[in-house]
């Protein structure tokens, strides 16, 4: 190569950097498809931020986040509970170390230094058995324990290893849209009605003042106190104006727009790209390969020769 780095034209000819392929219509769902089944909707609902859901659908996923955040709720009521019986145990075993050193200075001599420690290795040999899930009967018990624990010099033991805690935060019981991430309740949720072309096939759908037919690329609008699904070019010159729509007012605050038809990507609405990111080495057939590992070369797509 005659020089001690790699030139950009020779990086991208062994295939480093970003491969992109734009999506297909064939990618993309339709403007009437469910966001969770990927199918066209079934008595279609929609939430504020405008994602057609089918009703039967979005009330399942709805419950069983219900009862997942239950679950979750459940388990982090039982972990305070357990830490305050932890709490409780351990307050007793320093009670009772505390009798047991006043009976070892009053009534056996022992420096007050030697009845400090004691209260110390009780309480560190209390926490080890607490963590470990078994109950300490006493101070007494702990304190006859003690020599042999010190014994111990297997240090992958679960009580000689030094261990972080597990807590888990107290959960949200908010319910949240699968689609956009944000909180989204059952009230919340917009019966959608779309106008079928007369004569024409299933799932074709038109606007309700101008007959004008919908496609994919169709900017839609919802009307929330109706539920009718018209193009936006309509709301805008024929509805606004009046601010009533059949004999129903209609506000501006009342006027979602209906987002388009979801893919299989979760960043579709921002790109509409596959990327593929891939190191220098195997190339991605842009440049010829020789040696054991070479084979054809593609001149086109994503295809990558590995």
């Amino acid at each position: 190569m005659g020089s001690e780095a790699l030139t950009y034209h020779e990086k991208k000819a062994l295939g480093y950097g970003t491969a992109t392929e734009r999506l297909g219509k064939d990618s993309i769902g339709n403007y009437y498809d469910c966001r969770l089944t990927l199918m066209p909707a079934v008595d279609p609902v929609c939430t504020p931020k405008g994602f057609l859901f089918s009703r039967e659908a979005i009330l399942e996923n709805l419950l069983e986040q219900k009862k997942s955040n239950k679950r979750k709720l459940a388990a982090w009521e039982a972990q305070q509970a357990e830490e305050a019986r932890k709490q409780a145990d351990k307050a007793a075993i320093d009670q009772e170390a505390a009798l047991l050193a006043f009976d070892r200075a009053n009534h056996m001599g022992a420096s007050e230094a030697l009845t400090q420690k004691l209260k110390e290795t009780i309480s560190e040999e209390a926490e080890v058995l607490l963590a470990d899930k078994r109950t300490a009967a006493g101070a007494v018990n702990i304190k006859t324990n003690e020599e042999k624990m010190k014994e111990m010099r297997a240090f992958w033991l679960p009580g000689k290893t030094p261990e972080a805690k597990a807590l888990l935060d107290k959960p949200s019981m908010e319910t949240l849209c699968p689609a956009s991430g944000g909180k989204l309740k059952l009230k919340d949720l917009i019966q959608v009605k779309f106008t079928p072309v007369p004569d024409g096939g299933p799932h074709e759908y038109m606007d309700p003042v101008t007959k004008d037919g919908f496609t994919n690329a169709s900017r839609l609008v919802v009307l929330k106190p109706t539920g009718d699904v018209m193009l936006k070019e309509t709301w805008e010159k024929c509805v606004r104006p009046d601010g009533a729509f059949n004999g129903v007012a209609v506000t501006e605050d009342d006027v979602m727009e209906l987002q388009r038809g979801g893919t299989g990507f979760a960043a579709h609405d921002k790109d509409l790209q596959a990327k593929k990111r891939f190191l220098l080495g195997p190339g991605s057939g842009l440049a010829d390969r020789r040696g054991q590992t070479a084979g054809p070369t593609s001149k086109f797509g994503l295809k990558i020769n590995n």
